[in-house]
């Protein structure tokens, strides 16, 4: 029979021995438990393949958005403004009344130089009468060829005041007629200056007109690429007001010198502009294509876009491989990739937010090579 000593040294000696089991005990239940759990279930895509195809190459240039046309409407006429037709933004026609003087002073002038040249008419008619007069007398001998001379002169001087007359009643009729100012081009009001009541003169500005479809692209290009530019080449324009949306011009007119301060060219393009989207003033990032070359490409909606990251999504054994990827142009429905990606491979077509590197995937389409 054991002492009271014995079985308190055996305890001891025991102890580590039970408390190891049960160590190993909790852990064989806690992997049977991870074992036991539930695999993720694989997320359902549709795939396309990589293509390595022949893409545009472009020249970025910078420019600036001008209009076609522009016009600062003047008076061209004394007067006060009776009426005003335009606002800014409103789209005129060539012809149509934007600004009426009072045509009341004009129209007097009117009446007073077709008066004086009525007058003045008068007085040539008389003169020219002396002068046959004169003629008849000097061919008889009763007057000396300088009395002749002198008559002559007063009725070549009489002809040319009757013509003065005349000239500037058609200018007084011309007056009164542009106290109706119309547009001299068909576009948009920019803005108008003057307003009912003031006074106007001939040099005073009343509006201002834009015509901007087509609009005109002045563009800057640096002396080692000049080369490059010629009239009718295609390019794409690009302003930060329509990110992501491209606008085609063509190259009508090229300077035929650089400017000697910066070394460029400066060449216009036009821009169809039927929506008015592209407006004087805005800066514009100019794609003028220069060549072709061989990349990869995938479809627009392979590429995931978070800020300026923009990543796709291989598909490889069942899984799915993230890939942060350099992008160039667009061209017919597909970016080029500026990786080393093979020909064929899969990519992951409009990712799912939930995809994740390494994440199992399930095909869904049947992806045709050709696409």
């Amino acid at each position: 029979m054991m002492s009271r000593a014995d079985l308190h040294g055996l305890g001891r000696a025991t102890a580590p021995l039970v408390l190891g089991l049960l160590v190993c005990a909790c852990q064989t239940r806690g992997e049977d438990a991870v074992d036991a759990g539930p695999q993720q279930a694989p997320l359902e895509v549709t795939i396309a393949p990589v293509r390595v195809a022949q893409m545009p190459r472009f020249l970025v240039l910078t420019g600036s958005v001008v209009a076609d046309r522009q016009s600062d409407v003047a008076a061209n006429v004394s007067g006060r403004v009776t009426q005003t037709r335009v606002e800014r933004g409103n789209p005129v026609a060539a012809g149509a009344v934007m600004v009426v003087v009072d045509a009341r002073a004009a129209g007097l002038s009117t009446k007073a130089a077709r008066a004086e040249a009525r007058a003045a008419k008068r007085q040539a008619q008389a003169s020219q009468v002396e002068c046959e007069r004169a003629d008849t007398l000097l061919s008889k001998g009763a007057i000396s060829q300088a009395e002749h001379d002198k008559l002559a002169a007063e009725c070549a001087a009489q002809a040319s005041q009757a013509s003065a007359a005349r000239a500037n009643a058609a200018l007084a009729a011309t007056h009164e007629g542009e106290t109706v100012i119309r547009a001299p081009i068909a576009g948009l009001v920019g803005e108008r200056f003057v307003n009912v009541g003031e006074y106007v003169q001939p040099q005073t500005k009343v509006a201002s007109v834009y015509s901007i479809n087509p609009a005109r692209v002045t563009i800057s290009v640096p002396e080692p690429v000049v080369g490059l530019v010629r009239i009718g080449q295609q390019l794409q324009l690009e302003v930060s007001t329509w990110e992501g949306r491209t606008f085609p011009a063509t190259v009508r007119l090229v300077s035929p010198a650089l400017r000697p301060e910066t070394r460029d060219r400066i060449i216009e393009a036009f821009a169809p502009n039927p929506e008015g989207l592209l407006l004087p003033g805005m800066f514009a990032t100019v794609a003028l294509r220069i060549g072709e070359e061989r990349l990869p490409t995938v479809p627009l909606d392979a590429i995931r876009s978070e800020g300026n990251v923009r990543r796709l999504f291989l598909v490889r054994d069942g899984k799915a491989v993230e890939r942060v990827v350099r992008t160039g142009v667009t061209f017919e429905g597909r970016i080029a990739l500026l990786e080393e990606l093979k020909d064929g491979e899969w990519v992951v077509l409009e990712p799912p937010s939930k995809l994740r590197d390494g994440a199992p995937v399930k095909v869904v389409n049947a992806p045709s090579a050709r696409r």
